[in-house]
């Protein structure tokens, strides 16, 4: 066998990028391509701690995981409002096995969604760090209170790292 034989049988070696803040994210099934941008815990105008929100695109809590690491990167969007738009009002639409990709400044992950399930808001443990590459996506679901102007849960997506592709040179 030549050398040129065996280099053509031997696997293209990937290189699994290194993990890192969301830039954007991308779910074909549901037509959704926007930029993300990195969140954290702020206080409110009460004095009490939140997570913070942004309009019109998806914010990554950097105080979880790491997209493409090792652990729960949760990203967050809104779902229907009339000053901070509407980013995830399709999330509902995503089934099991669907991908989501997520883009870091080295790469791009796809995750796989395992699981699809409305939460009280309450249910802070979704955030919870995991032992595998996870991502989560929440948003506000359930009914709608016009005089509190909230939801009554929040949708809630898993998802786990299936594939990377390392970006290359720009």
């Amino acid at each position: 066998m030549s050398a040129a034989d065996a280099a053509e049988r031997v696997p293209e070696q990937r290189i699994r990028p290194p993990a890192g803040v969301a830039k954007q994210l991308r779910i074909p099934a549901i037509n959704l391509e926007t930029d993300a941008v990195p969140r954290g815990v702020i206080t409110n105008s009460k004095g009490d701690l939140e997570w913070e929100t942004v309009p019109f695109v998806a914010a990554h809590y950097v105080d979880t995981a790491l997209v493409g690491a090792r652990g729960n990167a949760v990203i967050s969007g809104h779902v229907v409002t009339i000053r901070e738009g509407n980013v995830f009002r399709n999330l509902y639409k995503l089934d099991l096995g669907q991908t989501i990709e997520v883009t870091t400044d080295a790469g791009t992950f796809t995750y796989v969604v395992e699981e699809l399930r409305l939460v009280p808001p309450e249910a802070i443990e979704v955030m919870a760090p995991t032992p595998d590459a996870t991502l989560t996506l929440i948003t506000c679901g359930g009914e709608f209170n016009p005089r509190t102007r909230q939801f009554s849960e929040r949708l809630v997506v898993t998802s786990k790292l299936g594939n990377w592709t390392a970006r290359v040179g720009d």
